[in-house]
């Protein structure tokens, strides 16, 4: 788990050395640059003192940079970037199944220096090409220089969970893990994306958009690989990976369903397993809801049967409390502890601390995020690091493959009219906190996408600026996605989830610490998404097929928990008890916040956390 970067074009050691600072954090324990197209390499000051190369000067016409945070193969044979054949990669991530293609690779005959992933990841693309990541099993950013092509092969893994950010402006190409570190680059413009904030108080962060925040910078979305021809400048991009969800309607039958239930946890403990293969310590961050608990609860099982070197004598879990407040889950997260005999370690957000932070986790996220959970889980992660530990291991993505969302019962229920089970499940959602207005709701909108979407954004961005503003669709298929259950857990991966991943990264990156998601085992999502949604709510229950599939595993009242929660803060406590006057006074200050003519006064508390955040954003950026 590393931070990356590279330019192509003009540029010097002390902008390489200057971006590369920024960066440290990602990387604390390593440092590299190399140049190209000649392939020579350096050291900065924080490199690793048995690499004897020079100390980094002059000036270049292009260079990929990293910083090392070391997880696999602590020894200096895993320093970027490596070289191989005259191939350059920098690489961000962990390929879990590397093993197992190192295997294959030396069964035709290359041979390897390294016990890591990196050198797997680049000898795949020495032999099989941009199809290489189509073996990977993880997550991942990186960039290779091809010397035989003359360009610049990068991908982003499946689900977006390691970023890659980049500029081009037809003369000068770099790209780098976080936004804050492409500003040290002279060529990139220090300037607001205006379109992109009046989105963003609207309609949320939306990282499935290529455009950021920051004028100039694109995102390269998951699933995509990027190709740049070093010698005509140009770029291509495209998907190298997608998912048909199963959308034929289904009804329950018992014997089909243990067949699913089985496969499905039997994918997840492997997935669990691969997850923890590391060569410093794992914990788990723990919630009490049913996705983390699995997680926790897995491992549990695994150390029955062998010691895990990576977990050592006794599991660390690390929750977010809120003593008296309703988004509190200790109780939940006690049962998991007591049952699993792990070293449970909590913190307790409070919005005092959070009014102190705001610039400074402003400046961690690089864009504005929604909501103040990210600011508990930037909180956990401190825990985290406190401890000792350098990898976590999180529930993410356990909602949208077993269809755990309230709103999933409605559309599952409409989908399947008029068959048996559309009859059966009506009557049941209200016991999935779903009510028959929604599902009229549900109903009304599926035929009414672009009208409704219209109005909503009307509705919204009156409450917002003081003046009307031009249309800004929301852009994805998420919210207007009603036809199907699983079509609509699909888009929310594409969208929703990547949001979700974006702040995973920033706020564990932050402390130097990797998390890792077992739910986004590939295996595991593929064939979630062939299981129909019969299988996933039924007699009411949403999350049916994580329900059963860990039956004898999880506590029963983890397992059939109805109070889903997710990963809630006591927002509105918080800002009665004091941040909204923080918010509005603090929202005064703001030169941006004017100039785009925001409201101040009676608006949402969510709307007016995404505008405190917006101009904490222009604070900590200093534009």
């Amino acid at each position: 788990m590393c931070g990356i970067f590279g330019v192509v074009g003009k540029t010097d050691a002390n902008e390489l050395l200057e971006i590369s600072k920024i960066l440290k954090h990602r990387g604390p324990d390593d440092e590299g640059f190399c140049s190209i197209p000649d392939v020579k390499h350096f050291s900065g000051p924080d490199t690793v003192g048995s690499l004897d190369f020079p100390l980094i000067s002059g000036n270049f016409n292009g260079a990929f940079g990293y910083r090392r945070l070391s997880i696999l193969d602590l020894s200096p044979k895993g320093h970027q970037p490596m070289e191989r054949d005259g191939y350059v990669i920098v690489f961000n991530g962990e390929i879990y199944n590397f093993l197992s293609i190192r295997k294959e690779l030396e069964e035709l005959g290359y041979t390897f220096k390294s016990s890591g992933d990196t050198e797997v990841l680049l000898t795949s693309y020495i032999h099989w090409g941009e199809r290489c990541v189509e073996h990977f099993n993880g997550m991942w950013a990186f960039a290779i220089w091809d010397p035989k092509r003359k360009i610049i092969f990068a991908s982003r893994d499946r689900f977006g969970i390691k970023p890659f950010i980049y500029f081009h402006d037809g003369k000068y190409f770099a790209f780098a893990s976080e936004e804050k570190a492409l500003l040290k680059f002279s060529k990139v413009p220090k300037k607001v994306n205006m379109n992109d904030a009046r989105r963003y108080l609207v309609w949320g962060m939306q990282n499935f958009f290529e455009e950021c925040m920051f004028e100039g910078m694109k995102r390269l979305l998951p699933s995509h690989n990027l190709v740049f021809d070093v010698e005509s400048g140009r770029i291509k991009i495209y998907k190298y990976w997608d998912v048909n969800p199963n959308i034929q309607k289904a009804e329950y039958d018992e014997k089909q369903a243990r067949i699913y239930f089985e496969r499905f946890r039997e994918i997840f403990t492997d997935a669990v397993k691969l997850r923890l293969i590391s060569d410093v310590k794992v914990g788990t961050a723990l919630s009490g809801g049913i996705d983390s608990s699995s997680v926790v609860y897995t491992i549990n099982e695994l150390m029955k049967d062998q010691k895990i070197p990576s977990i050592g004598d006794v599991q660390y879990t690390f929750s977010a409390v809120y003593g008296n407040y309703k988004a509190d889950e200790s109780k939940w997260i006690d049962i998991v502890a007591s049952e699993t005999h792990v070293r449970s370690f909590k913190v307790m957000p409070d919005q005092e601390d959070l009014s102190k932070s705001l610039e400074g986790i402003a400046y961690v996220h690089d864009e504005p995020f929604d909501s103040t959970s990210t600011y508990a889980q930037y909180r956990v992660m401190k825990l985290v690091k406190e401890s000792g530990v350098t990898v976590t291991l999180d529930g993410q993505g356990g909602d949208e493959i077993a269809g755990g969302y309230p709103l999933y019962m409605p559309i599952m229920v409409a989908e399947n009219f008029p068959n048996r089970t559309f009859f059966s499940e009506i009557k049941n959602l209200k016991k999935a906190n779903a009510s028959f207005s929604l599902f009229l709701r549900t109903i009304g909108t599926k035929y009414m996408n672009s009208l409704a979407q219209k109005r909503y954004f009307e509705e919204i961005s009156s409450q917002i600026f003081k003046h009307k503003i031009k249309f800004i669709p929301y852009g994805g298929r998420a919210k207007s996605e009603f036809s199907h259950m699983n079509l609509r857990a699909w888009a929310d991966m594409r969208e929703e989830l990547v949001d979700l991943l974006k702040t995973a990264d920033r706020n564990s990156m932050a402390f130097s610490i990797e998390s890792r998601f077992p739910y986004l085992d590939y295996r595991l999502v593929e064939f979630a998404m062939s299981v129909p949604s019969a299988y996933k709510i039924h007699d009411g229950w949403t999350k049916y097929l994580s329900r059963r599939s860990f039956e004898g595993l999880i506590n029963e009242k983890i397992l059939w928990r109805k109070d889903k929660l997710g990963f809630p803060t006591p927002q509105k406590e918080w800002f009665e008890m004091g941040f909204e006057k923080f918010a509005k006074n603090y929202i005064i200050q703001s030169r941006l916040i004017k100039e785009m003519n925001v409201k101040v006064e009676k608006v949402p508390h969510k709307i007016l956390w995404r505008i405190v955040n917006l101009a904490a954003w222009e604070k900590a950026f200093q534009f």
